[in-house]
């Protein structure tokens, strides 16, 4: 670079003329690698086309860009310490010889630390619950589907894959703190795999809880893994809350529209009312309590279209406690946790905005960023 540079200046001609600019003075570039600062709850991961566009949400500056393979899925460990990327290659760009990897990137430098070849995974849009962490990050667990259905365990610390477990007629993981992970079931019931030092696991069946030809559960439906505390929402806008783990215990249905003073959703193709819907409807803050949930007026089956508004329901109380419109409809919704949370809404467009949760207020808008597909923030 130095080299370069003296280059350049030399050719330049040795003085000015008369009525001439003078020659410019160039700078010599010096080399440097930037870290990221400390992790913040604030912090998100959004997916953009190849890759993840890290952002602080705090101040809406980009922080760094990863870069990925197809259909990438991504999680974080606690803390922001490590960075998990569930991709796929061909040698050919969309074709040729295909590798599967679990790719973990230091949180810091995004140094990449070592890749992990597993033996296939679900290239299906690069939904959440394709790849998930356990509760302390020590296992990865990654969703295949060829031609059946089944999960792969990555044990994160060594490395190495541990193991490959089936679970027909299931699909999806959602981690339970360290003890394995719970998977929808084709039956309407909820089975809840628990997993050995050694990666061996054992499928343990709910009863069917919800009509999976009917009124299904949304795949982006919420279980915390530290607890295994769970909401299940239904395309009609059912909640069923959820106890995963050895022992599948379920609340009380309830509705999120009689939540807001409304009837019911059904599944009547010609009734209209407001509906859960988008790509990541659902977001659940800890420490409040609350969920939020973008809502638009539509049909049933009308759950892939954006909300066009945020309701914040108390779920202790089974209450709407505010409806935010917003500017442009949203496909995705992320909350941040701690005592001072930020709600952020993502759209069709390249557009990313940030509110205030409680009151619904602007509070700002990060322009450019690429439709983005996927949000992971620190909250559900």
């Amino acid at each position: 670079m130095r080299a370069a540079a003296a280059a350049l200046i030399a050719a330049l001609p040795a003085s000015a003329g008369a009525g001439q600019e003078p020659r410019p003075v160039l700078e010599i570039e010096e080399p440097g690698t930037e870290v990221l600062a400390p992790f913040t709850p604030h912090r998100l991961f959004l997916s953009t086309g190849d890759g993840f566009t890290i952002v602080d949400g705090r101040s809406r500056k980009v922080e760094g860009v990863l870069y990925a393979g197809a259909a990438p899925v991504i999680d974080v460990a606690p803390e922001g310490r490590r960075i998990f990327v569930a991709e796929t290659y061909f040698s050919r760009g969309n074709r040729g010889t295909r590798v599967d990897l679990v790719s973990i990137y230091d949180g810091r430098t995004l140094e990449l630390l070592s890749e992990i070849p597993v033996p296939g995974r679900l290239i299906a849009g690069g939904r959440s619950n394709y790849f998930a962490l356990s509760g302390s990050g020590r296992r990865a667990y990654v969703y295949d589907f060829d031609p059946a259905t089944k999960v792969h365990v990555v044990d994160t610390e060594r490395r190495r894959l541990l193991s490959t477990i089936e679970i027909p007629g299931c699909g999806l993981v959602y981690p339970v703190r360290d003890d394995g992970f719970a998977t929808l079931c084709a039956d309407g019931s909820i089975a809840f795999v628990p997993v050995d030092t050694r990666g061996r696991g054992e499928i343990i069946r709910s009863a069917p809880v919800f009509d999976a030809e009917r009124d299904p559960v949304f795949e982006e439906s919420l279980v915390d893994r530290q607890t295994g505390e769970g909401l299940l929402v239904t395309l009609t806008g059912r909640v069923i809350p959820a106890s995963l783990g050895r022992e599948i215990r379920f609340g009380e249905p309830w509705s999120l529209q009689q939540a807001a003073g409304l009837a019911p959703a059904t599944t009547g193709v010609q009734h209209r009312t407001w509906r859960p819907g988008g790509r990541r409807p659902f977001a659940f803050h800890r420490a409040s309590g609350r969920l939020f949930v973008l809502m638009h007026e539509g049909k049933h089956w009308s759950h892939y279209d954006p909300g066009t508004e945020v309701w914040v329901v108390d779920v202790g109380e089974r209450r709407v406690v505010a409806r935010h419109p917003l500017p442009t409809a949203g496909r995705l919704v992320g909350v941040s946790e701690g005592e001072d949370p930020l709600l952020f809404v993502a759209g069709e467009g390249d557009w990313l905005w940030v509110l205030e949760p409680a009151s619904g207020k602007i509070l700002g808008q990060l322009p450019e960023i690429r439709r983005p597909g996927m949000i992971r923030t620190s909250g559900l």
